[in-house]
C-alpha cells in the first residue's frame, strides 16, 4: 500500500509506502508532520464513513446482482476474484473524494490546499488468506456472509427477508471487503500531547462555560467566536485523553496475549498509571506517592496515552502514528522505546513515526542487524538484553528521509540503514569536539 502526496503543506510531492513500520526523519520544516496528519485523516476518515452511494460507480451492476439473487434463492456464492478488477478505480476515487478533506483534517481554509493531490495505490489482489465473518440481526433471525481461509468464494445467506436490510447488507459486505479490509484502524499521538494532558481541565472548563452561556444566550454566533480549531489528529488526542474513564472499560488483546507490552512503559518510568473516581494519577513505584497528572514529569505525561492505548483501545492490524516518539525522553528511554515499536510490530501492530532521534535511529538499525545469521548472535542477544520480539526485518521497514519537499527512500545492506537523515550533524559535532579537545591539549 502507498500514498502519493503532491501541494500539501510542506510537501512538494512525495511518495510513501507503508511498512509494518514506517519512519520518516529529516530537519525541522520539512513536511513530516503533513505526511503524519494527512494518511491518518484519510484513514480516520475512510472509518468515519464519508463515503456515499456515488461511490459504487460500476459496482452497482454487481450490487443490483447479489441483491436479485438472494431475494429469490436466499443463499449466494460469490467468487471475489471478479472484483479486483475494480481495486485501482476503488483507490483513485477513494483519493478524489478524500483531496478537499484535508483542509478540515488541517483545520484551515480551502486556499491553503489549492493543487493538492492525493493518491492512493492498494495492491490489484484481495487477501483470500483470511478468514471472513460479518453478520445483520433482527431479533433472532441474522443475515450472514463467510468465507473459508484460503478461498475466494464468499457465500451469502439472507435469513430476513427486508428488501431495506438485505440491500444494506450488501452495500456494507462491497465496503468491508474491497476497502476496509485494505486499510488499517488508526490511533495517533501528536507532538502536543503532553500540552494535552496539562492543560486538559481547562480545555473542558472552557467548552463546559460555552455550553453554559450558549444555553443562556441561545447566541450560536458564539460558537464561531469561542470554539478553538484543532486539527483532526489534535482533536482526536484531546477526546482521547477526555475519555479515558471510558477507554479504561474494555481491554486490548494486548493486554490478553501480551500482557508484558501493555505493563512496559510503566516499567521504563518506575510508574503506575491509575484512574481513580474518574481522576488520572500517577504513583511513583519507588516511594509509592500518588500524583496527579499535572504535577508528573513530562516524560510521564508524554506516553500516558501512549500506555492507556496499548492497554485499553489496541485492536490487532491497527496502526499507532507517533509524532515523535522521543519527547521529553532521556536517550536511555529512547532507546527503549525504539524496541518497543518493533515489538508492537511483530505482534499485530502497524507503527509509523517521525522522529529527530539519532538513538532511535540507532537503535532500530541495531535491531535490524539482528535480522541477519552471525556467529554469537545469540550471546550478542543475550548480553544486551533482546529478545526474538526485538528483531526487526528488512521487509517490514519502509524509512525516509524528508528534504526538499519531497521523500527520499532510506537503502539498507547487512549493516543497517545505509543513511540515518542526522549523519551530516553528527559528522559536523564530532569535528567540532575533535578540533576544540586538540586545541586544548596542544596549547
Amino acid at each position: 500500500m502507498y500514498f502519493e502526496l503532491k501541494n500539501i503543506g510542506a510537501i512538494n510531492q512525495a511518495k510513501v509506502e507503508l511498512g509494518k513500520l514506517t519512519v520518516i526523519c529529516g530537519e525541522n520544516n520539512r513536511g513530516k508532520t503533513y505526511i503524519a496528519y494527512s494518511l491518518y485523516g484519510f484513514l480516520k476518515s475512510l472509518f468515519s464513513q464519508w463515503y456515499d452511494e456515488k461511490f459504487y460507480f460500476n459496482l452497482r451492476f454487481h450490487k443490483e446482482r447479489l441483491f436479485t439473487e438472494l431475494k429469490e434463492k436466499g443463499v449466494v456464492n460469490v467468487d471475489l476474484r471478479e472484483f479486483e478488477q475494480y481495486r485501482n478505480e476503488i483507490a483513485t476515487q477513494l483519493g478524489r473524494l478524500y483531496t478537499p478533506k484535508l483542509k478540515e483534517v488541517f483545520s484551515v481554509n480551502a486556499d491553503e490546499f489549492v493543487g493538492a493531490e492525493f493518491k492512493i495505490g492498494i495492491e490489484k489482489r484481495i487477501d483470500y488468506s483470511i478468514s471472513y465473518f460479518l453478520g445483520q440481526a433482527r431479533n433472532k433471525a441474522v443475515n450472514k456472509a463467510s468465507k473459508r481461509e484460503n478461498s475466494s468464494v464468499l457465500t451469502i445467506t439472507k435469513n430476513i427477508d427486508d428488501d431495506n436490510m438485505i440491500n444494506h447488507f450488501v452495500q456494507m459486505i462491497l465496503f468491508d471487503l474491497l476497502v476496509f479490509k485494505n486499510f488499517p484502524r488508526p490511533f495517533i499521538l501528536t507532538a502536543e500531547r503532553t500540552g494535552i494532558q496539562q492543560f486538559q481541565k481547562e480545555l473542558d472548563k472552557n467548552r463546559s462555560d460555552l455550553i453554559t452561556t450558549l444555553a443562556n444566550t441561545r447566541d450560536l454566533a458564539l460558537l464561531d467566536e469561542n470554539v478553538s480549531r484543532f486539527a483532526l489528529p489534535l482533536k482526536d488526542n484531546i477526546d482521547f485523553a477526555r475519555n479515558s474513564s471510558n477507554v479504561i472499560k474494555s481491554n486490548s488483546f494486548l493486554k490478553e496475549e501480551k500482557p508484558e507490552l501493555t505493563a512496559y512503559i510503566e516499567e521504563m518510568l518506575g510508574v503506575q498509571y491509575e484512574i481513580v473516581e474518574g481522576q488520572k494519577v500517577v504513583i511513583d513505584k519507588t516511594t509509592h506517592q500518588a500524583l496527579p497528572y499535572y504535577m508528573s514529569s513530562t516524560s510521564v505525561r508524554a506516553l500516558s496515552d501512549l500506555h492507556l492505548w496499548l492497554k485499553h483501545g489496541a485492536n490487532k492490524g491497527d496502526i499507532l502514528f507517533i509524532d515523535e516518539p522521543e519527547l521529553n525522553l532521556h536517550p536511555g528511554n529512547q532507546i527503549k522505546i525504539a524496541r518497543l515499536l518493533v515489538r508492537l510490530i511483530n505482534n499485530g501492530i502497524k507503527v509509523f513515526i517521525t522522529t529527530h532521534s539519532d538513538y532511535i535511529i540507532k537503535e532500530l538499525n541495531n535491531l535490524l542487524m539482528l535480522a541477519d545469521d552471525f556467529p554469537n548472535k545469540e550471546a550478542l542477544m543475550n548480553e544486551f538484553g533482546y529478545a526474538p520480539d526485538d528483531i526487526l526485518h528488512e521487509d517490514d521497514l519502509r524509512a525516509y528521509i524528508a528534504d526538499n519537499g519531497t521523500l527520499s527512500r532510506v537503502d539498507t545492506d547487512e549493516l543497517g540503514m545505509i543513511q540515518s537523515g542526522f549523519d551530516d550533524a553528527i559528522v559536523q559535532i564530532n569535528e567540532t569536539s575533535d578540533k576544540i579537545a586538540s586545541a586544548i591539549t596542544h596549547q
